[in-house]
């Protein structure tokens, strides 16, 4: 690996090359969308005036932000199929594997007994499966959000089976792989968060109960020592992949039935709740790696925004028997805990003692770790506790391997997003650390930063802001006007926020694609072609023109096109008295009604019924959201000549001289 790409990957997987010209038809598609359910002459005015300020700069390109050999080394790493890049399981470290090494090393986890080869994916049956039992649910209860999942699963026609992929833990020997399953529209994605919503408050009410560092490190900052403990830490082997379900929902059942509140969060009764989780976590439970399907025969997989609630709840199950039947000489004097992370102040001499009792509660799922003090400190999530005369101390604690890889201050990212980061580095100095250890802390910051190219004044001047005494706690201010969300570009930030604030509305920015989507490689690329979520133009030989967009792929619309041009074609032929030598189920309609029906439902069949050309499909670009795919749909039709009987759904005229002076609709002949 030369130094250029060693330069380029040091960037980080965050990192945003910056794009050259503003993409056009992503921020009309994007207003269109925002300011769909604004008063219209309000809505207008904005158009008006984001059309304007982009007819004037729409040629201005952003200042680059990788060299000509950074480029290269850009688009020689996306060539090369023998690597894989990805980042650390902790951290942000980018790592780059061979490939058939990952392979090899995922293979032999899938091997284990946690997983189940299927023949085939599972998820068009488990799609019908949940639709069924959604419906009978919701004719129970008249669940306002079943009936919103049950819509989204019913119409929505990107599901996607989820996905499972290793990230490397570079932390520990051997470089073993953590299995994550990426579940973004699965079948069962959108009904685990909403389950994830109703269970959530049952947990997180034991005093044990940690919510993060800050949180943890003022709960131990009162404790008073009497220099007979030990500082200890315990760790759950492989957590999620070992949570016994059926005890778990047994446990869930349980706490739902004795919570009065439930009926304040949802009109699922418990048995519903259970239900619903179950299928989650036994049926839902499924994935793909590379072209191979399989099931998870134990526990919850990673990355279900389910799994982690599930977690919380068993595991304060396993906490409570754990303490309800213990040798009063092992009993620890303070007991934290972080989902499957435990810190613990214990009597010297009984921490082993103490995680024989953990392993013995369910020695078949759950085996536990420990890790004692060293030199009087142990770390603990982001903080290492140091053990003093009477009392514990603590400061930020780091890894070895970490790389201390945060965003380049050259990314394409709006300035504000680049304070954050900093303010939020020094908002955790400030939580975790110890007055006798902040200052410290804060040079390194100051130290890490500069390294990432951001200048020293900036950092300094976020750093005393963030150090200042917090003003009493004022009600914020309601927001007003419409919200609109916009493509980040540096030539569009700070006069747009100007622009936002003289017309009343409110701009956000969502970054350009980073290097992690550009280069990372761990999930399957889908072929352009076989993307889901298109707009698409099919052209005749004849050189006429139709638009459209689908929710499917390109292929599978094209069929549908096709399948309505042969149904008029066959009762064309029988009209005719000729033989029908397409394929297809025999017509019983009248074939001049068959030929009406066909016409007026398609232009395509329309003008198939003059033309005997061939047609030829192919995609003018991709987009998986609905609303902003109709959008641009209707853009290509208004800016090209289409045999289409509509214009598509309704868009503003102020965007026609923008589009028409950047071409961006433009279709090539």
């Amino acid at each position: 690996m030369d130094d250029h790409t060693k330069l380029l990957l040091a960037k980080g997987l965050n990192f945003v090359p910056a794009p050259k010209c503003p993409p056009i038809l992503d921020i009309v598609a994007s207003v269109e969308q925002s300011l769909f359910k604004t008063e219209p002459q309000q809505a207008e005015a904005i158009k008006q005036a984001l059309a304007s300020f982009l007819l004037i700069n729409n040629n201005k390109v952003a200042e680059p932000n990788l060299t000509t050999m950074e480029k290269k080394a850009l688009k020689d790493l996306n060539r090369d199929n023998s690597i894989l890049i990805t980042k650390a399981d902790k951290g942000n470290t980018v790592v780059v594997l061979d490939r058939s090494a990952y392979l090899e090393k995922m293979s032999e986890m899938l091997m284990r007994n946690v997983y189940k080869p299927i023949r085939a994916d599972p998820t068009s049956k488990l799609r019908t499966d949940l639709l069924n039992l959604l419906d009978m649910f919701i004719s129970e209860t008249n669940d306002e959000a079943l009936v919103k999942i049950k819509q989204h699963l019913y119409f929505t026609s990107n599901i996607k089976c989820p996905e499972m992929y290793g990230l490397p833990k570079t932390h520990k020997l051997g470089i073993p792989m953590r299995p994550v399953v990426a579940s973004i529209n699965s079948v069962t994605s959108k009904l685990c968060s909403y389950l994830k919503e109703i269970i959530r408050p049952l947990t997180g009410l034991r005093m044990s109960y940690v919510k993060n560092s800050k949180h943890f490190c003022d709960d131990i900052k009162t404790l008073r020592l009497q220099g007979n403990e030990v500082l200890v830490s315990y760790d759950v082997k492989d957590l999620f992949t070992n949570i016994p379900i059926p005890k778990t929902l047994s446990v869930l059942k349980e706490l739902l039935n004795n919570d009065i509140t439930l009926v304040q969060r949802t009109k699922l009764n418990p048995f519903h709740v259970v239900k619903l989780a179950s299928f989650c976590m036994h049926e839902g439970n499924y994935f793909r790696f590379q072209d191979r399907f399989f099931t998870q025969r134990n526990g919850v997989p990673m990355g279900s925004p389910l799994s982690p609630v599930l977690a919380e709840v068993f595991m304060e199950h396993f906490e409570q028997i754990a303490f309800d039947n213990i040798n009063m000489d092992i009993r620890p004097i303070c007991f934290k805990r972080y989902v499957d992370d435990i810190f613990a102040v214990i009597p010297t001499g009984a921490e082993e003692q103490f995680l024989e009792h953990l392993n013995r509660l369910y020695p078949e799922n759950i085996v536990l770790t420990i890790e004692k003090e060293t030199d009087k400190k142990l770390p603990f999530l982001d903080a290492l506790v140091i053990r003093g005369d009477d009392r514990l101390t603590t400061k930020i604690y780091r890894k070895p391997t970490n790389p201390d890889a945060y965003l380049h201050f050259t990314s394409h990212h709006p300035l504000s997003v680049k304070k954050g980061i900093v303010a939020g580095m020094v908002d955790r100095a400030i939580a975790i650390c110890d007055k006798n250890f902040l200052g410290e802390e804060l040079q390194h910051i100051k130290r890490i930063f500069t390294e990432n190219g951001y200048p020293f004044k900036l950092i300094t001047s976020i750093i005393n802001r963030r150090l200042r005494p917090k003003p009493p706690n004022v009600l914020p201010q309601q927001p007003r006007g419409p919200t609109v969300v916009l493509p980040y570009h540096s030539i569009l930030g700070d006069t747009i926020k100007r622009l936002a604030k003289s017309l009343d509305f409110r701009v956000f920015f969502k970054s350009s694609p980073n290097l992690r989507a550009i280069l990372r490689t761990d999930k399957i690329r889908i072929p352009k072609e076989e993307a889901k979520g298109v707009v698409y133009q099919i052209k005749c030989g004849c050189h006429a023109s139709y638009i459209g967009e689908t929710g499917n792929t390109l292929f599978d619309r094209f069929k549908e096109h096709l399948a309505c041009v042969t149904r008029y074609k066959n009762a064309r032929d029988r009209l005719s008295g000729a033989q029908p030598r397409r394929r297809g189920r025999p017509q019983t309609k009248e074939p001049t009604k068959i030929m009406e029906e066909t016409i007026k439902a398609s232009a395509i069949v329309e003008h198939s019924s003059q033309c005997s050309h061939d047609l030829q499909p192919r995609i003018l670009c991709r987009e998986s959201l609905f609303h902003h795919r109709k959008i641009k749909e209707a853009c290509y039709i208004r800016h090209n000549a289409s045999i289409n009987r509509d214009r598509g759904t309704e868009i503003s005229q102020a965007w026609t001289g923008l589009i028409d002076q950047t071409g961006c609709c433009l279709i090539p002949t």
